[in-house]
């Protein structure tokens, strides 16, 4: 449900210039946003745990392309890197508790 809503938000097109509170704003939301898709995809794996690591990495370089298709919105590799490592320690994160 949750790469659902990801890519549901990542298909608004931005509209006009968007004030950020502080300069690096987006790739801190990247992060979160990946984060609990890393949490998530930790907790509902049970078998080939490095396959849904894998998995969530390929869904934001997927996520990026996508965004490249949308008015106003563009591909990133600092935000793909962001959805990366959010994914990443969010599933790495979870393992503590599994």
């Amino acid at each position: 449900m949750w790469a659902i809503l990801v890519l549901i938000v990542s298909s608004i097109p931005k509209l006009g210039v968007q004030t950020l509170p502080f300069p690096g704003c987006d790739k801190v939301a990247h992060f979160i946003e990946y984060l609990i898709l890393g949490m998530s995809l930790r907790y509902w794996s049970r078998s080939s745990r490095k396959a849904h690591l894998i998995g969530g990495i390929a869904f934001g370089l997927f996520d990026e392309i996508h965004q490249a298709y949308i008015p106003g919105r563009e591909a990133s590799p600092l935000d793909f890197a962001a959805d990366a490592a959010g994914v990443t320690f969010g599933y790495l994160f979870f393992r503590k508790w599994d």
